[in-house]
């Protein structure tokens, strides 16, 4: 190889490889010994046709771009499905319970009807009542009510007022909006690893005619395998 194909194969590779323009070319033959050139001369090799060697430098080039940009999104898909995992939150517990008073000096003492507790699958458990609520009714029967003691509340139609109240957290609980996220990311980043590894593929075309630069276009076309 003569030493102006040298040239002509390092500006090329300068250009396509590091993107580096005319003048910038022309610095780097200056600090690497090879001499100070005019930017016509410059544009000149840039006119050249590329030796295959310089081609598959470039090809290399952007596969060792896609191969990075595929595992940066393996990354990110790893953290994505740890957060997934870690998607938890602490869930406050709560039951319903009768509406309750407490008897007052003022009141005295006085005398309602008696109450009792509601197992699950009685007549009386409600639809609605879940386990670890507590119900109960009124019975036909009265009780002293003496001041200090905790009376139920009762409704116009005589049945149980009720109340909810917190009981206490149930912690490590699934947080399903967290989940739901955690996964959407997971699937953006699959589709982008997808997309530089296999779904599409990178081709790149050299340009240039009637004195002017070559240009290199990289078009993404769907990857279709050898049968």
């Amino acid at each position: 190889m003569s030493k102006r194909e040298q040239r002509v194969t390092l500006a090329l590779k300068w250009h396509y490889l590091d993107n580096l323009d005319v003048d910038e070319i022309r610095d780097r033959f200056e600090e690497t010994g090879h001499g100070s050139f005019a930017a016509s001369t410059v544009r000149k090799y840039l006119n050249e046709e590329p030796s295959e060697a310089v081609l598959e430098q470039i090809e290399q080039e952007h596969a060792n771009t896609r191969l990075q940009i595929a595992e940066r999104e393996e990354r990110m898909w790893q953290r994505a499905r740890e957060a997934e995992d870690d998607a938890v939150e602490d869930v406050p517990l709560k039951r319903v319970v009768p509406q309750t008073k407490y008897c007052s000096g003022e009141q005295g003492v006085f005398r309602m009807q008696a109450w009792e507790f509601v197992d699950p699958g009685d007549d009386d458990w409600p639809e609605w009542a879940e386990e670890g609520d507590v119900i109960i009714r009124f019975i036909g029967v009265d009780r002293t009510i003496e001041p200090g003691d905790e009376y139920p509340l009762q409704s116009f139609d005589g049945s149980p007022k009720y109340t909810t109240e917190f009981c206490g957290l149930e912690r490590d609980q699934s947080d399903l909006d967290g989940e739901r996220a955690a996964r959407m990311e997971q699937s953006q980043h699959l589709q982008a690893k997808g997309d530089v590894l296999g779904v599409y593929k990178d081709r790149v075309e050299l340009s240039g005619t009637d004195g002017k630069p070559i240009e290199v276009t990289v078009s993404r076309e769907r990857y279709e395998p050898d049968e």
